[in-house]
């Protein structure tokens, strides 16, 4: 399948949460052949300082190994190392990295969470997680096999957080402590080199690599609950070819993150929204007085008909919104704090 256009994309996609293989769509990319050569990537980027993984079977807990990507082609055949690196972040490859046609709209551009290098002489296991972004990752070099569970299953499968990651050992599943695990649908994608794949965010999913020499490149954004700014979005794209160079493309809002993080607290709400569910969908998360939300809510209808959209709260003015960041900045830091109170005890009776 080819890569759709941005609205085709999130409504065909990213909305109903449909996990789409774009198969050979990597294949246009200018650099792919250069990703494909360790020659090249040495001469050309062998100062680059990466992070790299110890073993192929994916351990959250260890720490990161650093080292040039000249000394990680060195050695990546020769000793089990996966090298997992931001390219967005300092790195001279992103001059050629291109960001992929769904995502070349300001919508998604300005809420980038981040590019990252995966890479390895093969045989690498994920662990079963899931994402707190949305993801296309594209395959230079290899086949990948990716075995998912629908969101709607992410507390059977005990990943129900965003990010989160399972327990359960993915090379020998204990079925007497995982018994739920038998009662999921699960389904599996299979990449070759060339192709590209979208994951939806909290989609739990587990990924095994080929025995030879792997090479992907993943994107990740913010989750949205609408698409916009369809209009502006069509003229944006008239002159824009399958991928765009990721350097002079790059425009990520940092503050657009707070909005994101606010937006969802209006998961599996229906527009258009009502002063009343505006005020329950915020007061589920944070206590914050009925004049308040009125008070902003009035500001975000801009034609008081009293009724808001997606698109209205997408697109207001994030002052508008700030004492209701503000509010989550609060608790989130007071989440944080009791987290490492509590580890700090279990430590402490250790």
């Amino acid at each position: 399948m080819i890569f759709q256009i941005r609205s085709s994309f999130f409504d065909k996609y990213v909305k109903p949460s449909r996990p789409v293989l774009f198969r050979g769509a990597a294949k246009k990319i200018p650099s792919f052949n250069n990703f494909r050569n360790d020659t090249y990537l040495k001469e050309n980027y062998g100062d680059w300082k990466v992070d790299a993984e110890k073993g192929k079977k994916e351990n959250r807990k260890q720490a990161q190994l650093k080292m040039s990507f000249r000394k990680f082609i060195s050695k990546y055949h020769k000793k089990e190392i996966y090298l997992v690196s931001d390219l967005h972040k300092g790195s001279p490859l992103i001059a050629e990295t291109y960001i992929p046609r769904p995502l070349l709209c300001d919508d998604f551009l300005k809420r980038f969470d981040a590019c990252v290098m995966w890479f390895s002489s093969g045989g690498t296991k994920s662990v079963l997680h899931t994402d707190a972004s949305e993801n296309i990752n594209c395959l230079f070099d290899g086949s990948k096999e990716l075995i998912m569970g629908h969101k709607k299953h992410g507390t059977i499968l005990g990943v129900e957080e965003e990010g989160s990651f399972s327990k359960v050992d993915v090379d020998s599943v204990d079925m007497h402590k995982y018994p739920d695990l038998t009662r999921v649908p699960w389904h599996i994608a299979k990449m070759e080199a060339g192709d590209c794949f979208y994951i939806p965010i909290k989609w739990a999913h587990y990924v095994k690599s080929s025995s030879s020499r792997n090479l992907a490149v993943n994107f990740w954004w913010q989750h949205m609950l609408d698409f916009p700014n369809r209009e502006e979005c069509k003229e944006q794209i008239k002159k824009e070819k399958d991928f765009e160079p990721f350097a002079t493309r790059y425009k990520v809002e940092p503050e657009e993150k707070k909005r994101s993080r606010f937006l969802s607290t209006f998961e599996g709400e229906v527009e258009p929204i009502t002063p009343d569910r505006f005020y329950d969908s915020v007061f589920s998360h944070m206590r914050i007085k009925r004049n308040e939300t009125d008070n902003i809510f009035a500001q975000i209808d801009q034609d008081n008909d009293g009724l808001i959209w997606f698109k209205n709260l997408y697109n207001v003015n994030l002052e508008v919104l700030k004492p209701m960041l503000d509010l989550m900045d609060v608790i989130e830091k007071q989440e944080e704090a009791d987290e490492e109170e509590g580890q700090k005890r279990q430590r402490d009776e250790l």
